[in-house]
């Protein structure tokens, strides 16, 4: 049986909940006969991929989706590229701030999700949800991750796919903050299935009822 990687992150910069996490909980063990390993990752430059290698080896995944907070967003954004440098003004939770650090030395400036993306947008218009493309998965340890994952994936000439997706603030976390935006929980959820079931079971079965229909048409 195939298996595939999800990651989230554990709660960073003051923060109590971290959205990955309880959007983790809710993705099944197995989705379209793929067996779903659910991980979350420390906070900390380098070492997140550190943790996340060793699963990499171990279950050789047909796809890796990465789940990241990007406080201040009001959608789930969906990473086009990641950025061969760390700079971010927070710290992350060794206290460590990494300013234009290289990930890679001699890497790319940059890589890019190897997800259907066009497909994914596509699908989640149609469902109304609220996930747009993002071209900056910023300078922080999401960034880190994403780039060194598809960066190994590159270099061993893994067929696995790779991708990057950065959700808002809870509902429930913004109570007392009420101009940072949010979502709620199972929003979050549908898109993240969406984005799983667009990569997972690639046929639009109402697209080819339509092109089977145009084509018996043409006889």
């Amino acid at each position: 049986m195939d298996k595939i990687i999800i990651t989230a992150f554990e709660p960073f910069g003051g923060d109590n909940i971290n959205p990955t996490v309880k959007i983790l909980e809710q993705i099944p063990d197995y989705l379209y006969n793929h067996r779903v390993i659910k991980t979350t990752l420390p906070v900390v430059y380098n070492h997140a991929f550190d943790r996340l290698l060793t699963l990499i080896d171990k279950h050789q995944p047909k796809l890796i989706l990465e789940l990241g907070l990007a406080k201040g967003r009001s959608h789930v954004n969906l990473e086009r590229i990641a950025i061969n440098v760390s700079d971010a003004t927070i710290a992350d939770n060794l206290g460590t701030v990494l300013k234009g650090e290289t990930i890679v030395k001699n890497g790319a400036d940059g890589l890019f999700s190897s997800l259907p993306l066009k497909k994914i947008i596509k699908k989640t218009k149609e469902k109304k949800l609220p996930v747009q493309l993002s071209n900056s998965a910023g300078g922080y340890v999401c960034n880190n991750l994403f780039y060194h994952t598809l960066h190994h994936v590159k270099t061993y000439n893994m067929k696995t796919l790779v991708g990057f997706v950065h959700v808002p603030m809870l509902v429930e976390q913004v109570s007392d903050q009420p101009n940072v935006p949010s979502l709620p929980r199972s929003v979050m959820v549908e898109a993240v299935m969406t984005i799983l079931d667009t990569v997972l079971n690639p046929i639009d079965y109402k697209e080819t009822a339509q092109k089977i229909k145009g084509a018996q048409k043409a006889q």
